[in-house]
């Protein structure tokens, strides 16, 4: 959900293929991209310290560019910066937000937070405790589950007696 999503504000290479990508609201990151320019060819050019200067944020915040054209959207720069730092959690987290296109304040509603702690499990400002995590799988689960029972009650009855 792009709403949700973290705008950039500015980047700086602080060592070899790491940047330190700066978001809105003064949040900053460390995130490496050796493993990216090793398993995708677009990348590959960002070897070169050089081409690897060249990053910039483009799209009012929402990209981050070189000038041989590699680009990535900031929100995958912050999942990115969330796995190297191991929270995993809040990734899954974040998916499970947007896969059911959930708010902050939806999000918080169902599991019972404040739209605050969700808006900073979303952008790592904390660990998704392992109980969050399994919450959100619960909720997941009583969503298809009444689903399914809905539909068996709006489903009519085939059988007739003759």
């Amino acid at each position: 959900m792009k709403n949700q999503a973290m705008k950039l504000h500015s980047v700086s290479v602080i060592a070899p293929m790491t940047l330190q990508v700066n978001y809105d609201k003064n949040r900053s990151l460390d995130v490496s991209f050796e493993s990216l320019t090793n398993q995708l060819t677009i990348f590959a050019p960002l070897k070169d310290e050089r081409e690897f200067a060249t990053a910039e944020v483009t799209d009012f915040g929402w990209t981050l560019e070189w000038s041989c054209g590699a680009s990535l959207d900031s929100d995958r720069v912050l999942e990115m910066a969330l796995e190297q730092k191991g929270m995993i959690n809040n990734i899954h987290f974040r998916h499970w937000q947007d896969s059911h296109g959930l708010s902050l304040s939806k999000a918080a509603d169902a599991l019972g937070l404040s739209r605050r702690t969700v808006s900073q499990y979303r952008t790592g400002i904390h660990h998704v405790p392992k109980t969050v995590y399994l919450a959100c799988k619960g909720w997941e689960y009583e969503q298809q589950h009444s689903a399914i029972n809905i539909a068996k009650i709006n489903t009519p009855n085939t059988l007739s007696v003759l």
